[in-house]
């Protein structure tokens, strides 16, 4: 028997994530940004349509800009 085929979307976000950051709290900037992006992925594929996830961290800076 053949397989069924079955289409595929792929759906492209921009997402900024803005967190707060405190860094006598034992996690660097990357480690805090690998934490997000494993979160992120986690949640997509509890949504059952979802089979693959990629991303990648595009920028890394800090925002200091006290409103």
């Amino acid at each position: 028997m053949d397989p069924v085929y079955v289409p595929k979307l792929t759906v492209a976000y921009t997402v900024d994530v803005e967190v707060a950051y405190n860094t006598f709290n034992g996690k660097t900037a990357d480690e805090i940004a690998d934490f997000i992006q494993d979160e992120i992925h986690d949640m997509l594929f509890d949504i059952e349509q979802v089979v693959g996830v990629t991303s990648d961290l595009t920028a890394l800076y800090f925002n200091n800009d006290e409103h």
